[in-house]
């Protein structure tokens, strides 16, 4: 007998841009995100609960609460999760048909950012037919999704565990999780048990409004980022040398090249206001580190290139363990895939902390004549920081059977850029994108550079 009825609505915020993908392509882009019928973004209560459920499969309750299909036996799920619709100001929420309208919205929506990706081979250099891109909704967008679990009161505990899933960094909704995309933030949480044997709770459940517009006169609930052991946080303080730049891969009108620029939406005054912002893209740190943690791993187990043994990419132990390997296709299935264990976010940088005014021109030289091509004038834009250094989070799922090895060359990788041996970025080879830094697992310094 289903006596209780536990409730949670949830206003999340994107800490970095999302990709739902809805299976469709255009003209202009090979992927385009999930949309509502009024133009918007959204994440579909499927995508949601097949998180939680790969989240907490290691509970005995799963199949009980998540339900589950083996041949002809099998139940229905106990946990209704709805889908995620998108907050279009601070208050009015992109439900059914919405009465809403703000024309500049709605064409800011309907003309998304795109990200573009080349799938690099083992030899570090493009793949290929590997070009692609795809649309990505705004870092900042707020969404606003609940969860419902008919239960006893011995499920409580059960339901704590989901609730609090929401709020572990692995919480990522998407494609490329792995890749600095889907990272969400709890800014809200509404958290209500209905006793269905006592009639004012069983009255105040017939006559609750399920509208995520209607007016919810429950307590907020604090929320606050929940890790747990499996998770090793390294955090980094990094100070470039000079310049860097994570280009774009076009120009603008002052140069052939500029750095990788974004809007993100910030919810004022009762609406959506964009700003512009440069970004250190998660793949391209992750590309880099994955790169520098086969050699290391190499060094440590010294599996040298002169007995045929080094390994680079998916054909390195510690590049698959940390950053998984994609599966080959195999009659319709992909198999022999894995997922990977760290989780990067994309940086941005406020405009107070960055430039983007500083431009290098280049000319190709005739190494016949020792003269300038013709046509080979091009100019290049880049990023410096005035004051201060800048920070961010990498989050390891570390566990008993990844091997000590393998740990140890990924921290001597993070080392490694901390060190400025480590360019990050284009332009690497004129000089550009050297840090120095401090790294640290779990607020413990591994390595600081001013002291040496």
């Amino acid at each position: 007998m289903h006596t209780h009825r536990y409730l949670a609505r949830f206003i999340i915020e994107a800490e970095t841009p999302l990709f739902v993908g809805s299976g469709q392509a255009s003209l202009l882009k090979d992927a385009l995100v999930q949309k509502d019928c009024n133009g918007f973004p959204m994440i579909n209560g499927t995508s949601l609960a097949g998180v939680l459920r790969n989240a907490l499969a290691s509970n005995e309750w799963i199949d009980s609460i998540f339900g589950f299909a083996n041949g002809d036996k099998g139940n229905g799920s106990l946990l209704k999760v709805s889908s995620a619709y998108m907050l279009l100001n601070e208050s009015d929420v992109s439900e059914g048909i919405a009465e809403y309208r703000d024309d500049k919205l709605i064409n800011k929506f309907n003309n998304l950012p795109s990200r573009q990706h080349v799938r690099i081979n083992h030899k570090g250099v493009a793949a290929e037919k590997g070009l692609f891109d795809n649309e990505v909704v705004y870092k900042g967008v707020r969404f606003v999704f609940e969860l419902e679990l008919r239960g006893t009161k011995n499920d409580e505990t059960s339901w704590n565990s989901i609730v609090n899933q929401t709020q572990s960094p692995n919480f990522r909704i998407g494609s490329g999780t792995r890749n600095g995309y889907g990272s969400l933030k709890v800014l809200k949480l509404y958290n209500k048990t209905f006793d269905l044997t006592q009639k004012s709770d069983f009255d105040a459940y017939l006559n609750f409004n399920p509208s995520f517009n209607a007016k919810l006169d429950w307590k907020e609930v604090r929320s606050e980022l929940i890790t747990n052991d499996a998770f090793t946080q390294y955090s980094f303080i990094l100070k470039p040398d000079l310049f860097f730049v994570f280009s774009e891969g076009f120009g603008d009108d002052e140069a052939d090249n500029r750095p990788l620029e974004e809007e993100v939406a910030i919810y004022r005054n009762n609406t959506i206001e964009f700003d512009k912002q440069t970004i250190i893209p998660a793949s391209s740190i992750k590309g880099a580190i994955s790169h520098r943690v086969a050699f290391h791993y190499n060094r440590i187990t010294e599996q040298f290139a002169d007995y045929d043994k080094g390994k680079t990419g998916i054909d390195n132990d510690a590049v698959v363990a940390l950053f998984g390997k994609a599966g080959k296709d195999n009659d319709s299935k992909v198999v022999d895939a894995q997922a990977g264990n760290v989780f990067i976010n994309d940086f941005y940088f406020m405009d107070k902390q960055i430039s983007n005014k500083k431009i290098f021109n280049h000319v190709a030289i005739d190494r016949f004549t020792g003269g300038a091509m013709a046509g080979a004038l091009f100019s290049e834009k880049v990023s410096s920081i005035g004051t201060g250094n800048f920070n961010f989070d990498v989050f390891v799922k570390l566990s008993d059977t990844i091997d000590a090895n393998i740990v140890n060359a990924f921290e001597a990788a993070l080392t490694d850029i901390c060190k400025g041996l480590l360019p990050l970025g284009g332009m690497t080879t004129k000089g550009h994108g050297m840090f120095t830094g401090s790294v640290l697992r779990n607020g413990t310094k591994l390595y600081n550079y001013d002291n040496k």
